[in-house]
């Protein structure tokens, strides 16, 4: 192998001594840089974690960059605030409040002329019967009211499939509330970890609108008459069931949509700019994907706002910036510390203060009335990475390499300027983070790292210089496998507990789900307790068993002991719990290297921990069983740990391990240590070394003898259940 890589590399260096050959070999070079470049460009940007950093990194500093831009102005928001609470003299739950404020917020709102009035409050219990009245017959006087629903999420027994069955119900407003409603629609947003982003404009199998949405069809309530008779309904006065109607037949032939859209935005249907404006924002509406990019305006209150205590108290000047608008009422706060119902956003302040909810619903409003939410890149972006890639690495490759730094830079900063012109003039998103930040630099290296090559005719000089900047190491990896060096992670040391609740099957089928529910949430309480106040972190539930790690960049005693220590806070727990019936819990802890990181695809992730650590603990809390104990731990793990008393059980392979591990049951503190525990542990390891030794008779005597002053000794059981099994095959 080493001879015949030795005698290509000859070949291709009398290969790049003619000026011909050299041109054309270059050429090649090119070329397979190019490729190479764009396809580990579009096999990043096509897994989950590439898109996630698109949007994380590359959006957030487009909107940073873009700044704050006027709102439209259709859209009002009716901020309920502390300030209103406090000269209201009510309490900050909005919900609470009498239901005559809405009643007269909406009475003000209709006479002023508002063209739809959205409330981002769920009304879920009756208030006092007078002012729930007041507040109905206001719904019903203004008739353009949409009311917020809750979106409720059940899990129902699936017994053909023996799986859960996942059911989510739209659960409206009271009655009283929802008849005279314009509309009901709940206000969805994308599971995501931390950062909002995205909005629903249908969501789940039924494609319930959302609020954004059912504001903007309520608001088009003027051309759905014309949009009937395009689609062939041909209703002059449309009820609900027959908007449902036209939507279900645009959405699902998106060709009619099309063919409708770019009619009315020609010109060729007569009506005036404001009609067309709103069925096109109708038609693009149903034409978009599910769940569309916010557009955000800026930071907090960016939208115009007024204070609900204002409009309550007759400002008569802020009357007239009413009429023809689409009023969204909900929570929204000045500072920091009166938030409630609040996200983190892209334009989250330094101080705390993040975008309310209510601010979100009427910047998704917005954005789709002026046909500017942001559509995710899509198949288009695929193509423009592949294309970038081939484009700079062809581009490295080409020209001399005191000019690729120079290159590489003018060619970068114009296509984020063209980037960033796009989103901020037509609101278009294109991926530049991994075109600007990974295959960019990857192609200005691979391309020095080529220069090098031809320049001192072989892999070992090329080597030798890089090596004064790289390990050795990571520059082989770089040059033979591009993949695993950018995939490779940093491993942390931790310290891993996995709990197993006995009794939970026999408990599960003798106890209904609500109340078995109930009993696992106060089970869980007792147990989530000590591991957080020992500093761990809970990884994993699943039924009846735990997951925790404790995390550090290098092994350390102190983080073990807080693990042991919380493994016998839990033991002490349950034993003073008066929950009935009682759960015996088993406990295995195991220490070792391990990766934390966010696991999962798509709109979904977990972070938690990632090694044999996992499979370890899990595997010593099983061996509890057999040995009859409670908290079982690796020796490892209280290695130099003070303070705890524990007995050594021996060296076993546990099921599905290769190799031998020293179990060690942790029995409590010291300060807890009775004499009768010191004397078992002392004549336990009496006839654990006799054991160890093969003197199964001896072995067999000390144990009998030692049950028999402690009978509930489960080790002292298994131990003697081997020597008399040894004793019969021997």
């Amino acid at each position: 192998m080493a001879q015949s890589q030795h005698l290509r590399g000859a070949r291709i260096s009398r290969y790049l001594t003619g000026n011909c050959t050299s041109m054309w070999y270059r050429l090649v070079q090119s070329l397979y840089l190019g490729l190479a470049i764009a396809v580990l460009g579009v096999f990043i940007y096509a897994f989950p974690v590439g898109q996630a950093w698109e949007e994380e990194t590359g959006l957030s500093v487009l909107f940073r960059l873009r700044g704050q831009r006027p709102a439209p102005q259709e859209v009002v928001v009716v901020a309920i605030d502390g300030r209103s609470s406090r000269q209201l003299n009510l309490e900050r739950d909005m919900r609470d409040w009498p239901r005559s404020l809405y009643a007269r917020l909406t009475d003000r709102l209709a006479a002023a002329g508002a063209a739809v009035i959205v409330f981002d409050i769920y009304f879920r219990d009756p208030g006092a019967a007078e002012y729930d009245r007041q507040f109905a017959s206001a719904i019903e006087r203004a008739g353009n009211v949409l009311l917020f629903g809750y979106l409720e999420r059940e899990f129902l027994d699936n017994k053909a499939g023996g799986k859960l069955l996942e059911v989510e119900r739209l659960r409206p407003p009271i009655d009283l509330f929802a008849r005279p409603a314009a509309d009901i629609a709940p206000f969805v947003l994308p599971k995501v970890p931390a950062r909002v982003s995205r909005f629903w404009t249908f969501y789940g199998a039924n494609e319930l609108a959302s609020l954004p949405v059912a504001a903007l069809e309520q608001y088009a309530a003027p051309v759905w008459p014309v949009l009937s008779a395009l689609v062939g309904e041909g209703d002059s006065r449309l009820p609900g069931n027959s908007i449902a109607a036209v939507r279900a037949r645009l959405r699902a032939d998106p060709s009619l949509t099309r063919r409708l859209l770019q009619r009315v935005s020609s010109g060729q249907i007569d009506m005036d700019a404001d009609h067309r404006k709103r069925l096109s924002a109708l038609l693009a509406l149903y034409l978009s994907v599910d769940s569309p990019y916010l557009n955000f305006y800026g930071p907090p209150r960016s939208i115009s706002t007024l204070s609900f205590q204002s409009l309550l108290s007759g400002e008569e000047r802020a009357l007239p910036m009413l009429r023809d608008k689409v009023v969204f009422i909900g929570f929204s706060e000045r500072t920091q510390p009166g938030q409630k119902d609040n996200f983190y956003t892209v334009f989250s302040q330094p101080s705390g203060l993040d975008i309310g909810g209510v601010e979100i619903a009427a910047t998704a409003f917005a954005n789709l009335l002026q046909r500017e939410t942001i559509m995710p890149p899509g198949g288009t972006a695929l193509w423009l990475v592949f294309f970038w890639g081939f484009l700079i690495s062809t581009l490295f490759r080409a020209l001399p390499a005191y000019w690729n730094i120079g290159a590489g830079l003018l060619a970068a900063g114009l296509y984020f300027l063209i980037t960033y012109q796009l989103f901020a003039q037509a609101s278009s998103w294109l991926p530049w983070t991994i075109p600007l930040l990974v295959q960019t630099p990857l192609a200005l290296f691979a391309a020095l790292l080529w220069h090098y090559r031809d320049a001192h005719r072989g892999h070992r000089q090329l080597r030798d210089i890089f090596g004064y900047y790289l390990p050795g190491e990571i520059i082989d990896r770089l040059a033979h496998d591009t993949r695993q060096a950018l995939e490779q992670n940093e491993t942390a040391f931790g310290v891993c507990m996995a709990t197993d609740a006995e009794q939970y099957t026999r408990l599960a089928e003798r106890m209904r789900p609500a109340d078995l529910q109930q009993f696992m949430n106060r089970y869980y309480e007792v147990l989530f307790a000590p591991v957080r106040s020992r500093g761990g972190m809970i990884s994993d539930v699943v039924g009846d068993a735990m997951l925790a790690v404790w995390s550090a960049p290098a092994d350390d005693a102190r983080l073990r002991q807080k693990a042991c220590e919380a493994a016998l806070d839990i033991v002490a727990a349950l034993e003073q719990s008066t929950q009935a019936p009682l759960l015996p819990t088993r406990i295995g802890l195991h220490a070792g290297a391990m990766v934390l990181s966010h696991i999962g695809a798509i709109d979904h992730y977990e972070y938690r921990a990632v090694g044999d650590i996992v499979n370890t603990a899990s595997r010593i809390e099983n061996f509890n069983k057999p040995l009859g104990t409670s908290v079982l731990v690796s020796r490892q793990t209280v290695q130099g740990v003070e303070g705890l008393v524990t007995r050594g059980l021996g060296t076993f392979t546990l099921r599905g391990k290769q190799q031998a591990l020293e179990l060690c049951e942790l029995v409590c503190r010291v300060e807890e240590l009775s004499d009768a525990t010191r004397r078992l542990h002392a004549c336990f390891g009496d006839a654990l070394a006799a054991y160890q030794a093969g003197d199964w008779e001896h072995a067999m005597m000390l144990f009998r003898k030692l049950l028999s002053r402690y009978p509930d000794d489960g080790p002292s059981r298994y131990y003697l259940k081997r020597c008399e099994n040894r004793q019969n095959y021997a």
